[in-house]
């Protein structure tokens, strides 16, 4: 019956992370949706938006993103989204496959060499202590950032046991209090930037999350500000809990936290309160090597 009962969960886990991960492509299609019509910004972040699309879903995709499934989600016109595309390709930001699909170009590369010249020291310094969250866990440990009233799945390490965890994938990117990680952060907020981030994000959650529920996120923030870590039960993706911690930079706004994820049998019991130890201890080691660093002249 245990394995059967785990085999239904990985089935389930797997099924919910296909949608979780469309609906990630889905926000980054429709994130300038509230931009006025005809303004120049808007065609430029349309632009950039696809541009976001193919290399999602080209991750996942070896022939690359097909063009029915990026006008799909985008909910472009096809004739629109090909020109686009073209006027992309041109410019070496994507490349056609020889299967037919897209997938990030030449220049692309080279803008993602370049922005890691610059790139936010968290990501740098939580490497390590992904790769031992996922050792001694063996489960998934994963780096959430903050970017305006979203959150973006940085980076995760995989562990070596039973349970491989689909719910999440690296550039995945979702409103601001949908999961885990993403809760973590906004236990650092005052009441009134929780409130603000919320209603900022109120039409994507009515449209995409309509099960989600606001005040019940609000209610799990509080007590991860008492608790010192989160604890998900499987709201976002059902099979997938999750637990997570703010990572604390002394003088600096919040903007990451660590995470692990797994099924509901090992996020339980006495071992959440084992794993939020662990991920309190390797959050302080990031805070610590991104002071260290932000310091330096």
């Amino acid at each position: 019956m245990g394995n059967e009962a785990q085999t239904h969960d990985l089935d389930r886990m797997k099924m919910r992370g296909r949608i979780m991960r469309r609906s990630a492509s889905f926000n980054v299609a429709h994130a300038v949706d509230d931009l006025g019509p005809g303004t120049g910004a808007q065609s430029i972040q349309r632009a950039l938006s696809l541009l976001g699309l193919v290399g999602i879903i080209s991750s996942e995709n070896s022939n690359g993103a097909p063009l029915s499934e990026i006008v799909a989600i985008s909910g472009r016109p096809k004739a629109s989204v090909h020109r686009m595309l073209n006027a992309l390709i041109a410019m070496g930001y994507v490349e056609r496959c020889e299967d037919g699909g897209y997938r990030l170009g030449v220049q692309s590369q080279i803008m993602g060499q370049l922005a890691q010249k610059s790139a936010d020291p968290a990501l740098e310094e939580s490497e390590s202590s992904l790769l031992r969250l996922a050792e001694l866990t063996q489960d998934t440990a994963f780096l959430t950032m903050r970017t305006g009233s979203y959150s973006i799945c940085a980076r995760r390490e995989d562990g070596f046991g039973p349970i491989f965890n689909n719910a999440l994938a690296v550039g995945d990117r979702h409103p601001l209090g949908i999961g885990a990680g993403s809760l973590a952060i906004m236990t650092q907020f005052t009441d009134a930037e929780v409130d603000a981030t919320f209603d900022a994000n109120s039409r994507i959650f009515a449209d995409r999350y309509p099960e989600v529920s606001v005040p019940r996120l609000k209610e799990i923030i509080s007590r991860g500000r008492r608790d010192g870590f989160v604890h998900n039960p499987g709201l976002f993706a059902q099979g997938s809990w999750a637990i997570g911690v703010p990572v604390r930079v002394k003088g600096r706004k919040p903007r990451a936290a660590l995470s692990i994820a797994s099924i509901e049998e090992r996020m339980t019991g006495a071992r959440v309160f084992e794993l939020a130890e662990l991920l309190q201890h390797e959050a302080r080691q990031i805070a610590e090597a991104v002071s260290s660093v932000e310091d330096q002249p």
